[in-house]
């Protein structure tokens, strides 16, 4: 096999790759992005990213963890009010929204019903006319 015959097989298996690795990426039915309103979420960033350091500047993180099949948030203040994001990264459809309410330092939500795996959770609350985002990522065994 000379030099000649080499170069056109290596730019055949190229190509090839190439071909299908494009068809491959246009058949995928889901899009790669994480959010659907992610042009919404652009708009909003400038908020979301002011209630993030309100968080750092007060040293109001609060504390989640999993107790007793339960998801427990423990406040530093009390008297709290918001919302809980939990979002299963790998399957958008099992995403929960649940609004809160507390008078003492923590919140328990049970977690029977979430499937087990990583699970990202955003904390967005209020607490004396201040907001407040805080996310983390935790695993529900």
């Amino acid at each position: 096999m000379n030099w000649g015959v080499k170069i056109f097989l290596t730019l055949s298996v190229f190509i090839i790759v190439a071909v299908t690795t494009g068809i491959y990426m246009v058949s995928q039915d889901h899009d790669s992005l994480v959010e659907d309103d992610y042009y919404e979420k652009g708009l909003t960033f400038d908020s979301e990213y002011d209630h993030k350091t309100n968080v750092e500047q007060q040293n109001a993180q609060p504390l989640v963890s999993i107790l007793d099949d339960n998801l427990v948030i423990t406040f530093q203040q009390n008297g709290n009010k918001g919302t809980l994001d939990l979002q299963r990264t790998s399957d958008s459809s099992l995403d929960k929204q649940v609004s809160f309410s507390t008078e003492s330092k923590s919140y328990q939500l049970p977690i029977e019903g979430l499937s087990s795996g990583k699970w990202k959770v955003l904390i967005n609350w209020e607490h004396n006319n201040t907001s407040f985002l805080f996310e983390k990522s935790i695993y529900i065994p």
